[in-house]
C-alpha cells in the first residue's frame, strides 16, 4: 500500500514539474503565467526589426521577430531599457491575434537579434480583440527597469502567414514599436499553392502511367 501510495505521490510531482514547461494557452478574455523556456524554438527566420522608441520617460530598444516553424508561426518580442531612462517599463503589447491559436512563453536566452533577459514575464493576457500583454508587475522587482532588458516574450501561433505590424511599450507613457503580427495567405499565394499541387498531380499520374507502360512491356 505504502509503495502505491508513494508512486501517485511520484506521479504527481513528475506532472507539477512537467506542467512548467507547457506553453501557457492563451485563449481570449483569458491572462495567465508564461512558461519559460530554455532557448527558442528555432525554424526559418522570415523577418526582424529594431526600434527606438523614447517617451518622456523611458527610452530603450524594441526588437521583434518572426520565424516559420514548419506548422506556423512564432512571433517574439523584447524591450531593453536604457540606464538614462527614468522609470521602468510595465507591459508590452501585441496585435492582430484574433483569429489564431496562441500559446505564450518566454526565455532569457539570447539569440539572433535578440539580448539576454534580465526581467521576467509575470503574466499574458489577451483581450476579445486580439490584443496579447506581457505584464511585468508593477509593484514588483520585474518591471523592465532602466538599464535591463526583458525575458523574449514569445507568441506560437497556427499562422501561416505574417504582415508588418507593431507592439506598444507602455509605462504610463506609450510608445510604439515595428513587429510581426499574423495575417491570411493573400489569394495569389493560394493560387500559387494550387498551381503546385494542380502539377504535382499531373506528374504522379504521367509516371503511374509510364510505370504501367513498363510493367506491360
Amino acid at each position: 500500500m505504502k509503495s502505491t501510495v508513494k508512486i501517485v505521490a511520484a506521479m504527481l510531482l513528475l506532472a507539477g514539474t512537467t506542467s512548467t514547461v507547457l506553453a501557457s494557452n492563451v485563449p481570449p478574455a483569458s491572462s495567465g503565467p508564461v512558461a519559460v523556456v530554455g532557448a527558442f524554438f528555432g525554424g526559418t527566420l522570415l523577418n526582424s526589426a529594431t526600434t527606438f522608441v523614447s517617451t518622456p520617460s523611458y527610452s530603450g530598444w524594441a526588437r521583434a521577430a518572426v520565424y516559420d516553424t514548419g506548422t506556423g508561426m512564432d512571433f517574439y518580442y523584447q524591450f531593453s531599457n536604457l540606464a538614462t531612462s527614468i522609470s521602468g517599463v510595465e507591459r508590452l503589447t501585441a496585435y492582430d491575434y484574433k483569429n489564431y491559436a496562441v500559446d505564450a512563453y518566454q526565455t532569457p536566452t539570447a539569440f539572433g537579434i535578440f539580448q539576454t533577459g534580465t526581467e521576467n514575464i509575470d503574466l499574458v493576457d489577451r483581450g476579445s480583440l486580439g490584443v496579447i500583454g506581457f505584464n511585468f508587475i508593477p509593484t514588483g522587482s520585474t518591471k523592465i527597469q532602466p538599464g535591463t532588458s526583458s525575458y523574449i516574450g514569445i507568441l506560437r501561433t497556427n499562422a501561416r502567414g505574417y504582415t508588418t505590424g507593431s507592439f506598444g511599450v507602455i509605462d504610463g507613457y506609450a510608445g510604439n514599436a515595428v513587429a510581426f503580427a499574423p495575417a491570411v495567405p493573400e489569394p495569389e499565394t493560394y493560387a500559387m499553392m494550387l498551381l503546385g499541387l494542380g502539377a504535382l498531380s499531373l506528374f504522379a499520374k504521367h509516371r503511374a502511367k509510364a510505370t504501367e507502360l513498363i510493367n506491360k512491356s
